[in-house]
């Protein structure tokens, strides 16, 4: 696993959802936050991205 490295996304939830992540995290344990990672991941799974691939570096010439 890479390490985390922290990227601030702020957007909206419904009210609904707000609910249905506190009730899962009150159940399971499971903050919200990570909650919304797992579902993240399965979401670009489902497009078949891989997340999990380390990012390709352009391509540069070498200097002689």
């Amino acid at each position: 696993m890479m390490p985390r490295r922290r990227k601030l996304y702020s957007f909206w939830i419904n009210p609904e959802q707000a609910v249905g992540l506190k009730a899962v995290k009150t159940r399971d344990g499971v903050p919200e936050s990570e909650q919304i990672r797992r579902a993240i991941d399965r979401w670009l799974e489902e497009k078949q991205i891989d997340s999990k691939a380390a990012p390709r570096r352009a391509v540069t010439r070498r200097r002689a």
